[in-house]
C-alpha cells in the first residue's frame, strides 16, 4: 500500500489539482453567499475557517479520486482531514455534522475495490449529498436556519455536478450520452427557473456548448478534462446566481 501511496503521489498532477480545488470551493461557495446576502440578520462567523478548509479537502478528495480511476489510497489523506474540520466547526450542528461526515464516507464508499459503485446513480447521490452538505452548511453559519426553501435555491447547483462530472463516472458512451442529454436538460430546466436574463441566457449557452463537447468523442477525448469542467461550472453558476 505505501508503494502504491508513493507511484500515486508521483501520479498525480498537482499543477492541475490546486486551480481545482480552488474552483470548486468558489462553485460549492457562490451560490449560499448568493442566497443570504438577501437574508436580513445575516453575519460571517469564525466557523467558515473550518468550513472552507472542509470544502477544500473535499474537492481534493473528488479530484484525486477521478484522476487515479476511483481507486485513490491518496484521497484518504483530504478525507480524513475533511472529518476533522466538520467536527472543529460544527460540533454543536449534529444534523449537519452527521451530514457534513456521510459525504466523505460516500467518497471512501465508491472506491472500495469490491463495491462497484461508479456510474450515474453514483454520481446523482454524490450531486445530492454535496447539495445538502456544503452550500446548506454556508447559508447555516450564515443564517442559523435551515429550511427546504433554501435547499431548493441550490438544486441548479445539484444540476450543474450531475452534468459537468458526467464524463468522469459513466465510461460506457452508450450510457454517457444519454446521461448528459437528460441532465443537460435538467440543468437548463434549473438554469430557466431563475429570471431570465442577459447572464442566465449566457449559462445555458456555455451548457450547451459543453454538452456538445462531452457528446462529441473528438472533443471530449482532446480538450474536456476535470479543470475544464469545473471551470465550465463556476461560470455557469455565478451567471445563475448573479443578482
Amino acid at each position: 500500500m505505501w508503494n502504491q501511496l508513493k507511484a500515486q503521489v508521483h501520479a498525480t498532477d498537482w499543477q492541475d489539482l490546486l486551480p481545482t480545488i480552488c474552483i470548486q470551493l468558489i462553485t460549492w461557495s457562490y451560490a449560499p453567499f448568493a442566497y443570504v446576502v438577501g437574508v436580513d440578520g445575516t453575519h460571517f462567523t469564525s466557523h467558515f475557517g473550518p468550513l472552507f478548509l472542509y470544502e477544500l479537502c473535499i474537492g481534493a478528495a473528488i479530484t484525486l479520486a477521478i484522476n487515479h480511476h476511483f481507486a485513490s489510497q491518496l484521497s484518504l489523506v483530504p478525507l480524513a482531514l475533511s472529518v476533522i474540520f466538520a467536527g472543529i466547526g460544527f460540533l454543536k450542528s449534529p444534523i449537519l455534522l452527521t451530514l457534513l461526515i456521510l459525504l466523505p464516507a460516500y467518497l471512501v464508499l465508491i472506491q472500495l475495490p469490491n463495491i462497484d459503485l461508479r456510474g450515474g446513480l453514483s454520481l446523482v447521490t454524490l450531486g445530492i449529498l454535496i447539495t445538502l452538505t456544503i452550500p446548506v452548511a454556508c447559508a447555516f453559519t450564515s443564517t442559523h436556519f435551515m429550511s427546504w426553501v433554501i435547499v431548493r435555491y441550490f438544486v441548479p447547483l445539484a444540476c450543474s455536478i450531475w452534468f459537468f462530472y458526467g464524463p468522469f463516472f459513466i465510461t460506457n458512451v452508450k450510457h454517457l450520452v444519454p446521461f448528459e442529454s437528460v441532465t443537460g436538460l435538467l440543468y437548463a430546466a434549473a438554469i430557466l427557473s431563475h429570471p431570465l436574463s442577459v447572464a442566465t441566457i449566457f449559462a445555458l449557452i456555455i451548457s450547451l456548448g459543453a454538452w456538445f463537447m462531452v457528446i462529441l468523442p473528438t472533443t471530449r477525448e482532446k480538450y474536456w478534462n476535470f479543470v475544464y469542467a469545473n471551470l465550465a461550472q463556476l461560470v455557469t453558476i455565478v451567471l445563475i446566481y448573479w443578482t
